[in-house]
This record gives structure tokens, sequence and C-alpha cells, in this order.
């Protein structure tokens, strides 16, 4: 069952179903829902990694992988996992899997990362001006991304 918390008719819903299960004794299991990324933040964050990419000059894929997630984000991104014959391995997480507040840290972070080690300045989202001189910018130059 699922259950939105912010109305009033869920919420005594949600109370009912607790008070039942307790009173039957039963095991059961809670989860949170999050919102995924929305494709308004992803649209973003692939025009600001090929932005960057254009202006340190690298590949995209390169700047997402090695710097976006390893360097600047691995407490999002990297996961420890063992397996035996390996031993210990750190994968990297999809962005895809993000929720929409994960997805807006790891941004945050990157941008701010971007100006302070690289002298890169990008753009927040509200920046329309200078969102759209990005886009044309990388439009004109995506054969190098």
């Amino acid at each position: 069952m699922t259950f939105d918390l912010s109305r009033e008719l869920d919420r005594r819903q949600f109370e009912e179903r607790c008070s039942f299960l307790i009173r039957q004794g039963m095991f059961v299991e809670l989860t949170e829902k999050r919102g995924k990324r929305t494709l308004k933040q992803n649209s973003y964050l692939h025009l600001i990694l090929s932005y960057f990419a254009l202006q340190y000059g690298e590949r995209m894929e390169t700047i997402k992988q090695e710097f976006f997630k390893r360097k600047v984000n691995p407490d999002i991104f990297l996961q420890e996992r063992e397996r035996e014959g390996i031993g210990r391995y750190y994968p990297l997480r999809s962005s895809a899997d993000l929720n929409t507040k994960e997805m807006t840290t790891a941004i945050d972070r990157f941008r701010d990362w971007a100006v302070k080690e690289a002298g890169i300045y990008l753009p927040s989202p509200e920046e329309g001006a200078l969102i759209g001189a990005m886009e044309r910018e990388v439009e004109e130059n995506k054969r190098w991304i």
C-alpha cells in the first residue's frame, strides 16, 4: 500500500492501517518513497557536464565518471562491494538511480568544485541567458564532447 502523507485522508488511512497491524502483531517493512530525479535535472546535468568537458578539454563521459562521480560525489556514487575471488571493489551508481535531493546535492557540489578547483563557472538553472549561451556553445562543439 502507498500513502501520500501530505494528504489528510491518506494520513488517517495510514494511521489506521498501522494500528491494525500493531494489534495483529504483524511483521512489517516500512519503505519511504522518494521522487526520482527529474528530466529537467537530467537535462541540466548533461548540459553542465558537456560544457565543463569543452572548457576542460576532456570527453564528457570522462568528466561524468571521474570528476562528477568519483572525485566530487564519492559518497553518493561509489558503492563498496565485495566478491569472492576479486575482493573489495567500488562500482559506480547510475545517476538514474538518484532521487531529486541527491541529484541536487551532487550538482551543487560539482558547480562549487568546478569554479574553485578548475576555474570554470557553471550557471545555475535560473540563469536563463547564461544557460542559453552554454547550450549554443555545446551544440556548436558537440563533436568534441
